[in-house]
């Protein structure tokens, strides 16, 4: 047995201390050598009682470094004192916290005192600062896009984004950016394209149409309104909230109508506040643009309140079908009264509460589908319903219901929510949200593709996105083929269809994620059982038809995701197969919205062997 002497102690004491001397010798000359040098910015914390309470003192002082050295041209905001520059410093937190080093010129667990030093290098946040000057001149693109679409929700969000992005640069002031047209501009510009005189805000009406607008619901009503631009086309899109008599309920424009519930039959008049900040957005999509909101105070736009006269009415001209799509199809629908009756029971099944009631209606599926959409948030049939009916195949299908969905923690929205019937049994076996007027748009404008994959094709972008408002798990399982590619990146490398055609992408290699279809639907489960709701919204639609192929389609389109927990925007590539029965999916690539447009993955991209 080894016995261990006191001596021995002694001397591995005095080893521990001289080396813990040395190390921490040698920590204060690093440290004092950092400072300086020049390529660095740095701060030094106070002592504190933990690790965490002292990385934070650091931090603070390392923006205060960086706010005193890195030539500031800020835009001044009176109402943010002296530390402006340095709460600017701030917003780009979680770059620092990635790019930085720390040290500890004090370190001791016994009396729990802790010091801690952070440095950065200078030419790091200057490439911070180019980056987000980057951010700033997408925004603006994106935002003109949007406007010229009437997309307003879109181009409001990019042009209050990229404004607080300014807002949170050193060099906002001085910052130039460059529009579609070519023209300089400096972050006055966002200002007025928001609330100038001939700004985004200033550019619609809320209008009472004199028919059908309004319906009483009890002691209330519910309202339809119309959203026109100043040149009298709808409005795609926009955000806002109204006063129900009681309290400001947050709702959505789409396509040109907003339906809004009142509690008191006897109100001539309510406000409207246009959101222009999305700030429950920026939480969930973007850090810099929410660390800007909680930090920065920046004045307000006026131009956002508006009051809606409800005895104002004025006429307005219903939405039409889209030509070519009221053209499909028998227009000698035998006996159209049995579809419509239904209709109308089930509509009156909605705004009475009592969907059971209308069970007949459906068949076991389509039931279940639309009890599971009932219980989507809060629902209201939106006004007196014109319902078209279309028969294609072995189907008749009912275009549409205007129902209101409204939520305790999201933004309401209406929806425009398709029926279809089989011919035999006449009942409704599945429902889905219609496609945007734009998403139509484009699909019928290909008159070069067969009629029937047109229809197909709105079918099944209309079951697709539903499907995840739905959360229906087994409808995505049967439209994935079993050897479909899962993307997240841009390359997608081989994949083979029924007949053996196979696709390839040029050689470009980038950073990929890629999940075979059990991984995929297994962490889609897992999703869908952690939120309360999912609600996807296509804007920005592309189609086309791939070279020397049968009914096999690229689709592109640019996808919002919101959850209760989680939001984000991207470009969804879809390779559909039409050929058999039910569409298959072969490959579905998401990537980020930061990629440029023209960088997309298309079918451009791929061709044939």
């Amino acid at each position: 047995m080894n016995i261990i002497k006191p001596w021995h102690l002694a001397i591995l004491l005095i080893t521990t201390l001289l080396s813990d001397n040395v190390f921490a010798q040698s920590v204060k000359k690093e440290i004092a050598n950092i400072r300086n040098d020049t390529t660095y910015f740095h701060g030094t914390g106070e002592v504190a009682g933990t690790y965490d309470d002292a990385r934070e003192s650091a931090l603070l002082a390392l923006y205060g470094d960086i706010a005193r050295n890195c030539d500031p041209h800020a835009i001044y905001l009176p109402d943010n004192g002296d530390r402006q520059v340095e709460d600017i410093v701030s917003t780009f937190r979680q770059r620092v916290v990635e790019k930085s080093a720390e040290l500890y010129a004090e370190e001791n667990d016994e009396t729990e005192e802790y010091q801690c030093f952070i440095y950065l290098r200078r030419s790091e946040f200057r490439e911070m600062c180019a980056d987000r000057k980057a951010e700033i001149q997408k925004y603006l693109t994106r935002g003109m896009e949007m406007e010229e679409l009437a997309s307003f929700e879109d181009a409001l969000k990019s042009y209050y984004w990229a404004l607080m992005l300014c807002y949170a640069h050193p060099q906002g002031k001085k910052l130039v950016f460059r529009t579609i047209e070519d023209e300089s501009v400096d972050y006055e510009w966002f200002v007025n394209r928001i609330d100038g005189n001939d700004g985004i805000l200033k550019s619609f009406n809320f209008i009472v149409p004199k028919e059908n607008a309004i319906q009483e619901d009890g002691s209330g009503m519910v309202v339809k309104l119309k959203v026109m631009t100043n040149v009298g086309l709808p409005v795609a899109n926009l955000r806002c909230e109204y006063h129900n008599g009681r309290k400001y309920i947050a709702n959505t424009v789409r396509d040109g109508n907003m339906v809004v519930n009142l509690l008191d039959k006897n109100i001539s008049d309510f406000k409207v506040k246009v959101d222009y900040s999305f700030a429950a957005d920026a939480k969930k999509m973007n850090a810099a643009v929410h660390n800007a909101m909680e930090t920065i105070k920046v004045p307000r736009f006026s131009n956002n309140i508006r009051t809606i006269d409800l005895e104002k009415t004025m006429n307005v001209k219903e939405k039409n079908e889209v030509p070519e799509l009221a053209a499909m199809g028998k227009n000698d629908i035998p006996a159209p009264k049995s579809y419509l009756d239904k209709m109308r029971m089930i509509e009156q099944a909605l705004r009475d509460g009592d969907l059971e009631s209308a069970r007949g209606c459906f068949s076991e599926d389509g039931f279940n589908m639309m009890d599971t959409l009932a219980g989507y948030g809060h629902v209201t049939v939106a006004g007196k319903q014109d319902y078209k009916l279309l028969e294609y195949n072995d189907e008749v299908i009912c275009r549409s219901m205007m129902l209101q969905f409204d939520f305790r923690n999201t933004p309401g929205f209406s929806q425009d929510v398709v029926f279809r019937f089989d011919t035999v049994n006449k009942v409704v076996t599945s429902i889905a949200f219609r496609l945007s007027d734009k998403a139509e748009d484009d699909i019928m404008s290909k008159t070069k593709w067969p009629e029937q994959s047109r229809l197909v094709l709105i079918n099944f972008l209309e079951d697709y996105q539903t499907a995840y408002a739905l959360k229906r798990h087994r409808y995505l399982e049967s439209i994935y083929s079993d050897d479909a590619l899962i993307i997240v990146g841009r390359v997608v490398k081989k994949t083979v269809i029924p007949d053996r055609m196979t696709f390839k992408l040029t050689d470009e290699e980038v950073q990929m994620k890629k999940y075979d279809k059990d991984t995929y639907l297994n962490n889609l489960l897992d999703c869908f059982n952690s939120q309360d709701y999912i609600w996807l919204r296509f804007t920005d639609t592309d189609f086309t038809k791939a070279n020397g192929s049968s009914d096999v389609y690229g689709v592109r389109v640019r996808q919002e995701y919101f959850s209760s927990t989680y939001g984000d925007v991207g470009y969804l590539f879809l390779l559909v197969d039409l050929r058999d029965h039910l569409p298959k999916i072969h490959v579905r690539a998401w990537q980020p919205d930061a990629v440029d447009l023209e960088k997309l993955m298309t079918l451009g991209d791929v061709r044939m062997n």
